[in-house]
């Protein structure tokens, strides 16, 4: 059920949701690369601002403002594609209905395993619910222009039955594996990944600004005047050095590697507490259907507090990168 990729981050590749993984990602490339072009065409605006003096002056003028009005366009384009909305919306559904399948699968939440109960009402119980997710999904997806899946692949088909009459035990120990322990890698990872692409940028941003510093220090001290260097001379290295350290830190807030690293810390942490939790014998968590049922739904509420705070990323236009 599980696959790991080289970079030892598990990822959960069951059909369920697969269509609204693959379409989260291709919009979150195109994201990525509009939100690149933008900065870079804005930071090669105000290069060619700077270097003026060194170039023809109507040469550079021009490069400048083409620069920046492409930029203006490109940021324009993505914001009237909504993708961050639409990247949110599809990846909120996604990990809503993965969160389903694994409550029923193992008899948690609304999906209690009782001797009595009919379970081809407890799958349409289940497929209602998504419908209904997935009828929210094409309306938010709708009211920002979007396209919407449109796949039966989310609805969950009765060979699921199988794993619902295995034992407690079987249930308990299957669950632990193929979802705990899986999104407990996952956070962690993705966690420290963050973290280094925080350690990253913060440095090149130090680098630059310092180097920009130093630069503009020496010109002010005329210190390059003796090398008689019109390149050297004449461009404003120091306004040049600026406009990329800030090209560097705009580009760092929009993919909200620090706001992401916090969100995938506690979500690891809140793993761990429950991992602890399962594995404390004062529990009756794996001999009590019951307990067993409320402890798969808490899990499945701490893993949605997670996916679910990605709507905030909405109110800004914002996405993260994963």
């Amino acid at each position: 059920m599980n696959d790991v990729k080289q970079n030892n981050k598990p990822t959960f590749n069951a059909k369920i949701g697969g269509e609204l993984d693959e379409k989260a990602k291709k919009l979150k490339e195109k994201n990525t690369k509009y939100t690149k072009a933008y900065i870079s065409l804005l930071f090669l605006g105000a290069f060619f601002a700077d270097i003026g003096s060194f170039l023809d002056p109507s040469v550079s003028i021009f490069a400048a403002v083409i620069c920046t009005f492409l930029s203006f366009l490109v940021y324009r384009r993505k914001n009237t594609e909504n993708l961050s909305e639409q990247w949110t919306h599809t990846r909120v559904i996604a990990e809503t209905i993965k969160s389903e399948w694994f409550m029923y699968v193992v008899g948690g939440g609304n999906y209690p395993i009782k001797e009595e109960a009919d379970e081809e009402d407890c799958l349409k119980s289940l497929n209602s619910r998504i419908k209904h997710f997935m009828d929210e999904y094409k309306k938010k997806i709708h009211s920002v222009d979007g396209d919407y899946v449109e796949s039966e692949n989310v609805y969950i088909k009765s060979d699921s039955f199988s794993r619902r009459h295995k034992s407690l035990q079987e249930r308990l120990e299957y669950y632990k594996t193929e979802r705990i322990e899986n999104q407990k890698i996952w956070y962690e990872t993705s966690s420290k990944e963050m973290n280094k692409k925080i350690k990253r940028y913060n440095s090149s941003f130090k680098l630059v600004v310092g180097l920009g510093t130093l630069i503009g220090c020496s010109m002010w001290l005329n210190l390059w005047q003796d090398l008689n260097i019109p390149f050297i001379d004449n461009a404003d290295f120091f306004s040049i050095a600026i406009a990329f350290a800030f090209a560097l830190d705009a580009f760092s807030s929009i993919n909200q590697y620090e706001r992401l690293s916090i969100v995938y810390t506690k979500s690891y942490h809140d793993l761990v507490d429950s991992i602890q939790e399962l594995n404390d014998p004062n529990n009756d968590i794996s001999s009590n259907e019951k307990v067993f049922n409320e402890f798969i739904e808490d899990i499945e509420n701490k893993i949605s507090n997670e996916h679910k705070s990605w709507s905030i990323t909405t109110s800004t236009k914002n996405m993260h990168i994963s």
